[in-house]
């Protein structure tokens, strides 16, 4: 760890790549990142990485991964988890919005505007065929009630996570691992 003095040094050295760095996401992301909120997290992260520096040679190539990191983490971590096509974006940009808000003019909520899944596509017409349940019988139990209830019930990874009291990120490895399993399966 470096004393404060030269960690200080380093800070005030650096301070115009932070800001320049910040400046380039605020005009990338516009809809995303408020100028003022990109150079906070460029500077946090310049004072943070300051201080874990060893070679003042490779430091601005270091600070620089650094920033960047940090605000591509930041951007990823409060940015919109669906996307939506370029053509609806003029009517919603692509903001911190929910798709549960309402409609401009009324009428409903952009989720409304979703054309409700085929009930009858993928497995889940399968529902009561012996070799698929034989093949998720052969599953751990966590994984084979992952596909159940996400792949032929057709739950969101949320109610699916509800439902086995755990959360939706694990839900999701065990969907993931058991579709890789089933997939083998069916090659061998």
């Amino acid at each position: 760890m470096r004393p404060h003095s030269d960690r200080d040094s380093l800070v005030h050295q650096f301070l115009s790549l932070a800001d320049a760095l910040a400046r380039q996401f605020s005009r990338r992301y516009p809809d995303l990142l408020e100028p003022g909120d990109a150079q906070g997290v460029a500077r946090l992260e310049l004072v943070r990485a300051c201080s874990r520096v060893t070679d003042p040679l490779t430091a601005p190539a270091y600070l620089k991964r650094c920033i960047h990191g940090a605000l591509a983490h930041w951007i990823r971590d409060r940015a919109l988890l669906v996307r939506l096509p370029k053509s609806a974006r003029s009517e919603a940009p692509w903001k911190h919005q929910s798709l549960d808000l309402p409609l401009p003019g009324g009428g409903g909520s952009w989720l409304d505007l979703l054309p409700a899944p085929d009930q009858t596509s993928g497995l889940e017409a399968e529902v009561g065929d012996p070799g698929l349940e034989a093949m998720l019988d052969q599953l751990p139990a966590s994984q084979a009630a992952a596909i159940r209830l996400t792949v032929l019930q057709g739950l969101s990874l949320r109610d699916a996570a509800k439902q086995l009291g755990l959360s939706a990120m694990s839900v999701q490895r065990a969907q993931k691992k058991a579709l890789e399993a089933l997939r083998q399966q069916v090659s061998a």
